[in-house]
């Protein structure tokens, strides 16, 4: 297992943790706003109907608890392996050539991946499955993404919220007050070590996306098969 990886999720995990049983959390006031316009441009992989089923059963014990909250629809599940455009409101496809978006990301993508799916962790915003890559191949990846489209002339906004490091998958944000933390707590800690799967990326999908990655609004703009 990648320590630093490991220690990444578990400090996220005892920091999320000390604030939900405080009964604080972060409220996406958006999640129901029909007026939200953030769009932006995503590579990510989607993962298999295993283990969206084990992510299913664990919303199904997390709705008993906390009902409100929102929950990442199964179509709807991804890993984000790079932000190339992060969202913001106004950014349109017009703006753009996709097809130069396409041409250097082929440029970079060459071999298939696998993801241990172990465990959950959280943050202020909602709770998350941890992922931990066999190998380098995601950090090489994302690392000649990033030289690539840095060097280039193309807009982008790569790193500019964060630098991603995770290969995480969100499946609840809050969109209401957790209704009863200690129960919510000692729920998530049930779930901190399970097994969800494994996830092998043999191929990655570029979409136009809204913030939520919505199926209805989502846009393909290219699948690369990395088989």
């Amino acid at each position: 297992m990648n320590k630093e990886l490991e220690g990444r999720y578990n400090e996220m995990w005892k920091n999320a943790r000390s604030q939900f049983r405080n009964g604080t959390c972060s409220i996406d006031k958006s999640i129901d706003a029909k007026s939200d316009l953030r769009r932006g441009m995503t590579l990510l992989a989607k993962p298999n109907q295993a283990v969206k089923n084990s992510i299913s059963t664990f919303q199904s014990e997390l709705k008993k608890v906390e009902p409100l909250q929102y929950y990442q629809p199964l179509e709807d599940l991804h890993l984000t392996v790079l932000s190339i455009i992060s969202c913001y409101a106004g950014f349109e496809l017009a703006q753009i050539n996709s097809e130069d978006y396409l041409h250097l990301a082929s440029e970079c993508i060459y071999e298939p991946m696998e993801i241990r799916l172990q465990g959950i962790t959280a943050s202020s915003a909602g709770i998350l499955v941890q992922g931990f890559p066999d190998g380098d191949s995601l950090e090489s990846l994302r690392n000649k993404l990033r030289e690539t489209f840095k060097s280039s002339s193309l807009q982008h906004s790569i790193d500019s919220r964060y630098s991603i490091n995770t290969a995480h998958l969100t499946v609840m944000r809050f969109r209401t007050p957790i209704a009863d933390s200690g129960r919510f707590v000692r729920l998530l800690e049930e779930f901190r070590n399970l097994s969800f799967g494994r996830m092998r990326i043999d191929q990655l999908h570029l979409v136009f996306n809204d913030w939520y990655q919505r199926s209805e609004i989502v846009k393909n703009l290219a699948t690369f098969d990395l088989s």
